[in-house]
């Protein structure tokens, strides 16, 4: 429609020049020409000297579902000419929802000046735990009076694990598994005459004793790592996130199992228990274990599993768990399940299907 307007203008123009035989209306007619064939040129010009980059930025504790997410966009123009009007097409989705096609489209207009950079901000929430992608699809670019316009094909992305709240939730029964904190209660004969056996190693963290050093393994990865013993294990309880899921699990289920996972690995941090926290990778067909004792563990060992683990059919994995299951030492021994059942001593601990199923009723009638 602007291309017609603008050549209605043009020959209106050519009409008048020619009626009242003016040279100035003449001049300005062929000026007109000139502008309209340059405009035409002008957005492939401008789209081969743009550059974009996205990036997605991480708050201080991580990002967190039910907040926002903020992202921004550099464009770089290495041009000499200004490009007044450009649009990107975005799109964001949770690789976690099973439902490939569900994605959010944005569009965001912007202008940069020549040899230049501009930063366009943006914001997401997403109220599911998972990761979030969101990439740039497409780039249009206008000329100077909008006449024309030319598009390219992008793909360019950033992700961002998206965290539990972090919300607490109280579970009995948990005072006799609290750690001795202070090293004495270790026998000084014992540690003397019979060195403790070693159970497994961790990395370094502040505070550990020289002598718990694993010495040639940190040599040989230039990292130190620390040794832990079996009567420190015995201490220790252990959480199995049991990913066995009957049919085809949706996003809502595996967010409330990784919420559930964080709330449960909270309290045991929060009361000094040293927790061993381990799943099974079907895609990998091998065990993920995580050490847990402090709060930068959690997130760690939450992001991990948010960002590598995966539902799979009942039956899979199950020899692998019994023979890992067989070796644990730990006091006290949890299991996690899909059912969003909190299993030990072989009783049901916790069972938070109802609570779910009614917080999910309320969000579909809201």
């Amino acid at each position: 429609m602007r291309k017609i307007v603008y050549l209605a203008f043009s020959l209106l123009t050519f009409y008048l020049a020619g009626v009242y035989r003016l040279d100035v209306l003449m001049f300005l007619f062929f000026t007109e020409i000139l502008l309209f064939a340059g405009s035409c040129f002008l957005p492939g010009y401008f789209l081969k000297n743009l550059d974009l980059q996205i990036r997605l930025e991480e708050g201080e504790n991580g990002s967190k579902k039910n907040e926002p997410v903020s992202g921004k966009i550099i464009v770089r123009n290495k041009g000499r000419l200004p490009v007044t009007l450009f649009i990107l097409s975005l799109t964001y989705r949770n690789l976690k929802n099973p439902e490939k096609n569900q994605e959010t489209k944005l569009n965001l207009k912007g202008y940069v000046s020549a040899r230049d950079v501009t930063e366009m901000q943006f914001q997401i929430v997403s109220q599911y735990c998972g990761i979030l992608q969101c990439r740039i699809r497409e780039l249009r670019v206008y000329d100077y009076f909008r006449l024309f316009r030319k598009k390219k094909a992008v793909n360019l992305q950033d992700t961002q694990v998206l965290l539990p709240e972090g919300k607490e939730i109280e579970l009995q029964g948990l005072e006799e598994f609290r750690n001795i904190e202070d090293a004495g209660d270790r026998p000084s004969d014992l540690w003397e005459k019979r060195p403790p056996d070693v159970d497994d190693v961790r990395e370094y963290q502040k505070g550990d004793a020289m002598r718990d050093i694993h010495w040639k393994l940190s040599a040989r990865n230039d990292e130190l790592f620390i040794k832990t013993y079996r009567e420190d294990v015995i201490r220790q309880a252990s959480l199995f996130l049991d990913l066995r899921y009957e049919g085809n699990a949706r996003l809502r289920e595996m967010d409330a199992f990784f919420e559930l996972a964080d709330s449960i690995i909270r309290i045991f941090v929060r009361d000094k228990i040293h927790l061993r926290v381990w799943w099974y990778d079907a895609a990998g067909k091998a065990m993920v274990v995580m050490q847990v004792s402090e709060e930068a563990d959690i997130r760690r060992a939450v992001e991990e599993l948010i960002r590598n683990a995966r539902f799979y059919a009942e039956t899979g994995g199950d020899d692998a768990i019994q023979l890992y299951e067989s070796q644990i030492q730990e006091t006290m021994s949890l299991c996690l399940n899909t059912k969003f059942q909190l299993t030990g001593r072989g009783e049901v601990l916790a069972d938070f299907a109802k609570d779910l199923e009614r917080r999910w009723s309320s969000d579909s009638l809201s």
